[in-house]
């Protein structure tokens, strides 16, 4: 197996591990759930497609989540005043109060990863982290 090879496995590896220990953090909605709420929280209403976006899914997936969060009460649907085929969904109180609940609990479990790792060792990923940022923004 070549390095790249490795570096790859490793990587799926990781981010499985990553999401599996999130969505233990964060019962009674999945990670796309929270990251829709997330979302709605700090940049406000938002359509369908852009929820899509956000979490690299179909708009048809974000519906079958947002049901849900409409459900729960965590959320509700809002007509477009201009466009009646516009519909935006918007975090209500109570997906807010989960949402800054969930954020603090996801932000704790995450510190757990880089846990151990020394000061240079954190420099290097940060360093890295922003190498692949950079190569996702081309």
């Amino acid at each position: 197996m070549t390095e790249h090879e490795k570096l790859i496995k490793l990587f799926y590896y990781i981010l499985k591990r990553m999401k599996r220990e999130w969505n233990n953090q964060i019962q009674g909605i999945n990670h796309s759930q929270y990251l829709i709420l997330n979302s709605l929280m700090h940049a406000g209403p938002q359509k369908a497609a852009q929820l899509a976006e956000l979490t690299q899914t179909t708009p048809g997936a974000v519906t079958s989540a947002t049901d849900k969060l409409v459900a729960e009460g965590y959320a509700q649907r809002r007509g477009d005043e201009g466009d009646r085929r516009v519909v935006y969904l918007e975090i209500t109180e109570k997906g807010r109060a989960l949402a800054e609940s969930l954020g603090q609990a996801q932000n704790d479990v995450t510190m757990k990863f880089f846990q151990g790792l020394p000061e240079e060792d954190i420099q290097h990923l940060i360093r890295i982290y922003h190498k692949i940022s950079e190569n996702l923004d081309r």
